[in-house]
Parts: structure tokens; sequence; C-alpha cells
């Protein structure tokens, strides 16, 4: 029997007013060393008869709710002798709990070949196998309390009371039933629980996006050192203290100790944190967490979490600008399981893990709550609405300046807007044809039924040309359905350039050509009609768009009065004719088929992306010419080694084609790409500079293989890798050619052979490049250049 949704919150309802009705009277008591005074922080406190109980502070100081008396408490901290509390009557005063430490006498140990640690852990990997068989669901109640902190302060406090759930092949869902926070984060803003917390007894633990291998992984004995190094005691029960050691020097693992019953053969407490593998590239600086977490058996023999304690630093630092650190804390306190029941169908009917429980206080469940140190009970009284996040962390450094807080940016936002109408922007840019091209352009968007309207005017200097246009879409509302329907129209009159399906975009081309470069397109003058309907999503992960195009294309003037060799301050060395297009009235119709349709990163990203076109130009649609355009491209992305870590080693593989049929209309060559004044993004043929090859029948493959940092740290180059230094090894080949009808095709823009090379590449430089060495393997031919980092 399934659920709804609010049956399911009315359900979670009656289960906060449970705990307010299951809720006796509170002991609060302190624990700490016999001998020395000292506090003992997480000491666990067991309410005997029952699953519920609690952890110690960093003080030593707990608080747990008994049902009724005569209670029972069990106080365990290992190295210590457990303390058995018979409570007749609540206490009237806190009580002082102090435990002797237990003397530690070695058992007997067998002597092999190898280290007892490890044949003591493989009897833990062989007993939890057994044992995980068994454990299908459990639910829990769990408190959790996250501290923020600068180098000074305590920043925020977020706490929740939650009910969590897990089911062996659904996974987790938690219901937050109670929530407090200080008084500078909102409540929507308190996602305290304990859904992503990582239990270390599972086989595969996520840290910081790292797949890691767990040290109960059935083949954890070829990844970790296990190392005996002590036994103590534990209720009268041998405890074995086990060294962690990462076995693989380039594997994501975790190291540090595992405490191991002597009896049962299970894990009592971990104490470990991710090596050194478990790191980022600048601008983070430091990355730091530890992690605690402590066990209990339930329903027999099956072990599972009773806490979570995490501590972390984080530092954001570079050139200018440096952030305070980043000091996270969170404490996990789970009690009360119940394992092995049903769990309601409506949890997992919903997407999201969390579900919110409305609750205006946590007073009633604050006897649950592990109780606040000093440091945070003043938190708690000093930090107000004001004491944001943004203030705690605002950076140092010339460059913070740059970094505004929401009252500067707003302040901005309004001194620019005043400046220009809403909905009017400035419209600029520069090549060798239109000298410098400015105007404005204007767009009106009205969410509420789904219009989006502009229009532009602008004007090339050089070229003494005005352009203008205006396009329209409006969306066609779809019920109850995750497809979009766009129906669009566009008029334009302009100078554009000829090749303009290139990976090159004309802003990109003008920046670099305003300081020098070589003015990578040829240019033409068109005036074009067009119309169409684009649907997003029509299957999943696939849109298809069908337009009719109608433009009468010119070419640009030539001859002794040219306008194509305009150069800013003299600055352009290399000066070409401008490539004249197929003239007259050119209508088309185009059909555009994506898969998994993404914006172009420039390498920054890999893609999994698939594009089909088709575009059909005759008589009958009122064409001057006739001809059949069919084209494809496609972007595979996929982890090859090193695939526990966040960021893999990845190869990635692009391929495009195309072949135009009929009249050969220049302006509708297929086109590849080559590098633009010295930038190489992916999928572009390094060695071609400064223009791209054009064709009737075309091709280019392109691919990387990206070994990130791993090189550096196999060669012992530890800083490098500590920067984020990578190595990508590269290749591409690329073919266009045309026939001898073509209108005109110099001989420059053909490859005339297969083009082909190969090269290597530093990633990373300083967080900010790439730098690419690539040499030509059919000809004569190098490159240097530059080109965004690839970072994922």
């Amino acid at each position: 029997m399934t659920l709804s949704r609010p049956l399911l919150l009315l359900i979670a309802f009656l289960f906060a007013i449970s705990y307010q009705a299951a809720q006796g009277q509170t002991v609060n008591g302190i624990i700490t060393d016999a001998k020395s005074g000292e506090p003992l922080p997480s000491a666990t406190v067991l309410y005997e008869g029952t699953f519920r109980g609690t952890i110690a502070n960093l003080e030593g100081e707990f608080s747990i709710d008994v049902d009724q008396f005569p209670a029972t408490l069990l106080i365990r901290y290992i190295g210590y002798e457990s303390e058995k509390l018979e409570l007749t009557e609540q206490p009237a005063d806190t009580l002082q709990v102090r435990l002797n430490p237990s003397v530690t006498e070695l058992g007997e140990i067998v002597v092999t070949d190898q280290d007892p640690g490890l044949s003591i852990m493989e009897r833990v990997i062989a007993r939890k196998q057994l044992w995980r068989a068994e454990l299908n669901t459990y639910e829990v109640d769990a408190f959790t309390r996250q501290v923020l902190k600068n180098d000074t302060s305590i920043v925020s406090i977020t706490e929740s009371g939650t009910r969590s759930f897990w089911d062996r092949e659904q996974g987790h869902r938690e219901i937050q039933l109670y929530r407090r926070q200080t008084t500078n984060i909102g409540a929507d803003q308190n996602f305290a629980g304990v859904r992503f917390l990582p239990n270390f007894y599972d086989n595969n633990i996520t840290v910081a996006g790292y797949e890691m291998v767990g040290i109960t992984h059935p083949d954890a004995l070829s990844y970790y050192d296990f190392r005996l190094v002590e036994t103590t005691q534990i209720d009268g029960d041998p405890v074995y203290v086990i060294n962690i050691i990462p076995a693989r020097r380039l594997q994501p693992l975790f190291i540090g100790t595992a405490y191991v019953h002597g009896v049962d053969y299970a894990l009592l407490e971990v104490n470990l944190k991710p090596n050194s593998v478990v790191s980022f590239p600048p601008p983070i600086k430091e990355f730091n967490l530890s992690y605690r977490q402590q066990y209990s058996n339930f329903d027999g023999n099956i072990w599972l979490p009773i806490d979570m304690r995490i501590d972390g630093t984080v530092r954001i630092e570079m050139v200018g600008l440096r952030f305070p650190a980043i000091k996270f804390n969170q404490t996990s306190r789970l009690s009360e399981y119940k394992v092995n029941v049903d769990l309601p169908d409506s949890l997992y009917e919903q997407e999201d893990v969390l579900t919110r429980v409305d609750a205006d206080s946590m007073a009633d469940f604050s006897r649950q709550m592990v109780p606040l140190t000093r440091e945070e009970e003043l938190a708690y009284e000093s930090i107000d609405s004001t004491n944001t996040l943004e203030k705690a962390f605002k950076p140092e450094g010339f460059l913070s300046g740059l970094v505004m807080d929401d009252e500067d940016s707003q302040s901005v936002a309004m001194g620019l807007g005043s400046i220009l109408p809403s909905g009017l922007e400035l419209k600029g840019s520069f090549n060798r044809v239109d000298g410098f091209n400015a105007g404005f352009g204007y767009r009106n968007v009205i969410n509420e039924i789904g219009l989006d309207a502009s229009a532009y005017s602008s004007y090339s200097f050089h070229a003494d040309f005005l352009n203008y246009g205006a396009g329209i879409r409006q969306k066609i509302p779809v019920k109850d359905s995750r497809t979009q329907i766009f129906l669009m129209g566009n008029y334009d009159n302009h100078i554009t350039a000829i090749h303009s399906g290139s990976i090159y975009s004309s802003f990109m081309n003008g920046f670099q050509a305003v300081l020098g470069g070589v003015d990578y397109f040829d240019y033409f003058r068109q005036e074009r009609y067009s119309a169409g309907i684009d649907v997003r999503r029509l299957l999943p992960l696939m849109d298809v768009s069908l337009s009719f195009v109608s433009g009468r294309d010119q070419s640009i003037q030539t001859g002794e009065n040219t306008i194509y060799d305009y150069s800013l301050f003299g600055w352009h060395n290399i000066r070409r004719p401008n490539l004249p297009v197929t003239e007259g009235q050119i209508n088309t119709m185009q059909l555009t088929l994506d898969l998994n349709r993404q914006n172009s990163t420039f390498g920054v990203s890999g893609s999994r992306q698939l594009r089909l076109s088709a575009e059909r130009s005759v008589p009958a649609l009122g064409s001057d010419v006739m001809f059949t355009k069919l084209s494809m491209s496609a972007n595979w992305n996929m982890e090859t080694f090193f695939r526990r870590r966040v960021f893999a080693n990845t190869l990635d593989l692009k391929f495009s084609a195309g072949v135009l049929m009929g009249d050969h209309v220049t302006q509708k060559m297929g086109v590849v790409d080559g590098s633009l004044s010295g930038f190489t993004p992916f999928g572009t043929l390094k060695t071609r500079r400064n223009r791209p090859f054009t064709g009737s029948e075309y091709w280019t493959v392109s691919a990387e293989h990206n070994f990130r940092t791993i090189p550096f740290e196999l060669m012992g180059l530890k800083p490098l890798a500590d920067r984020g230094w990578g190595v990508i090894i590269f290749g591409a080949a690329g073919y266009a050619e045309s026939d001898n009808n073509s209108i005109m095709t110099p001989s420059d823009l053909t490859t005339n052979r297969i083009h082909i090379e190969a090269g290597i590449s530093l990633n990373s430089i300083f967080g900010i490049m790439r730098i690419d060495v690539a040499k030509r393997l059919d000809a004569q031919g190098t490159f240097i250049g530059i080109s965004v980092p690839r970072y994922f």
C-alpha cells in the first residue's frame, strides 16, 4: 500500500508528537578521567533495556532522557572501565562520572609471516559480510549540529532533529522534524542531517566527490596495510587498535586508526582522514577532513553507527585574494534504531532525500540534543542577523575590492540601471571589414505569456554600413509535459561572417583582432528572414528544430577601394583578400536534431552529445541555387584510470563531418577549424594557423587523454601536483576538399591531404592556462599556444 505525500508529512508530524510524548525526565552528567579530571569527549551513554543512547560533547557533558525510574545507564569509553549507574530517581544535580583507565593486557598472538592486524581485519571483513547480508532496512532518530568557524570565532550554528530511513536498494531518506539555527541563518537554509554522512562499514565511501575504498571492503586487504599497535579493553573484552595505512600511493584512501572488538570482531570506533591524494587544485590552498565514528550492535550481531564527528578546514587563496579559513565541525548522534522494519512506500516516491516538517522551536526536542559547549552557548547569545557569512569570510588582498557584498552589488546595479533604460544594452564588435561596430540592442521578456522580443541597430564605421534586425520567440504552453515548444521569427540586415558555424564566436575573434591578431573570418552582406519551431525535450535528451530561411547574399566590395584590410593602429601585419560568396537569393529549409544538447565550454569540461543537421535549397523555395548539405558532430567523454578520484583520468573524442551536394555555395561550405592567434580549444587543428580549412567534403577527428596530476605524482613532483598542474596527450586529423564546380575555393583553404598532428599539453598552469605544443605529422609545422584549462 502506498501513501500520498500529504499523508507522509502527517506521519512525520505524528513522529514529532510521539517524540514529545515519549520523553520522560532528563539526566545530565559530566564524564571525566578519574585520575586527571580531563573530560572524555564522545564517551557513549546507553539507556539499558532500550536502543536509546547519546554521546558526550567536547567538554564531557551529556544529556539523556529516561522514561521512568529506576533506570540504568551504561557509560563506555574505549580504554576505560565501563561504569553502570543504577538510578532509582532523577538526580537532583549533574552526575559526576569518573572512569578509570583499564589495565591493558596484551593477549597471546600467534606469530606468522604477516602482521596480526591483517588477520584481525580479515575476520572483521568476513563477519561483516555475514551480518550485512541480513540487514535490509532500518530507521533511526538523529540529532545533528553543524558549526561554521573562521579564524577567530563561531560564525553560524545549525541543528536538527530528524528521522532517518535506509533501504538496501533505495538508499536514504530523512524527515527533518525539528530545527534550530543562529539568527544569521534562515530556517530554509538549515540542511543539518545524517542522510549524506558516511558509514565506514560501507564498502565504498564518497568523500568530497572521491569514491574511496572502505576499510571493510571485501578487497580492502589489497588497498591497505593493517598493523596491530596496541591491545586495550572494554567491559573486560579485548579491543585491538589497528593502524590503517594506504598501500597504494595514487589511490584515494583513508589513513588512521580502527578499534576492533576482540570477541565479535566488529568495529567499535574508527578515527580516519583521507590521504593526500584527496586534494583540489588552486585556488583551494588547503582541504583537510577528519572523521570519528563509533558503533554498537543492534538486533543481535548487526553493528550500526551511533555517532559521527567531522572536522574540516578549507582555505581558499590566490594571487591578490585570500579568504579566512573556513572551519567546519559536525556532531551527529544516532539512537533508537529499528532494524529490518517495513518503510512507507511514499518515502521513495519522491526524489527529495530530505523532507521538512514546519517547526517553530526545538524546545520539546532539546533533551535529545548533545549539550552545547560554552563557546556554542555564547554564539547563540551573540550572533544576530547582521553577522552574515559574507562578513565573516570577507577576503583580503589587493583584489578583494572586486568581491562585493550584496549591498555593494545592489548599489552598483542601481547605478548602471540608471544609465540605460530597462532592457536597453550597448552592442559593440571589431573586425577587419566592419572596423568598429557600435550600437544598441533592446530586449523585452514577458515571462507571464512566454514572450521574448528583441531588436538591434549598429553602425560599422569602416564599412559605412548600418546593421539592424529584430527577433521574437513565443513559448507555446504544453500541459503536464517536460516538452517545451517555441515559435521563432527573425529579420537581419547585416555584415556577417561567412563560416559563422565555427567554434569561435565573433566576440572572441574581435577581442584578439583589436589587439593585433589575425582576423579569422571572411565576411559578406546578408539580408535574411527566418521562421521556425524549436521543440526541447521532444523525447528525453532530444531536441528538434525546423526552420525556413530566406536570404539575399552579397559579397563585400573588392577592388581598388577595398575595405577588407582595416587595421587598428597598423598592428595587423597579415593582409589577405576577403573571400567572395555566391550571390543571389538563397532560400533553405533546415532541420536539426540534438541529443543531449550542451553549450560549448571550449574544452573546460567533457561532454556527450550528438548533432545531426540537414539543409535543402531548391528553386521551388524561390532560391537561385540548388543544393543539399548534410552534417553531423559528436562528442564523447569517458573515464579511464583512477576512477575513484573526484576527477578521474579521461579520454575525450570529437568527430565532425559533412558534405555539400549540388551547387557548391561558398558560404555553405563545411569548416575544419584551426588556431585563433595561438588560442586552440579542443576540436581544432592546432597547427593550422589563423583561419579554417573549408570544403564541400570535410571531416575532422580529435582525441585527447587527460592524465591530470598523475605523471607529476609518479615523478615525485608533489609541488606541481599540489598546484593542480596536469599532463594531456592529444592528437587530431582533418580533411577538407572541393571539386572543380566550386565557385571559388582558394588552394590555401583546402588540406590537399589528410592533415595529421599530435602533441602534449601542460594543463591548469596557475589554475587559469593550458600550454599546448603540437607537431604536424604529415608535413612540416609546429605550434605552441594556449587554451583554457580542462577541469572536468
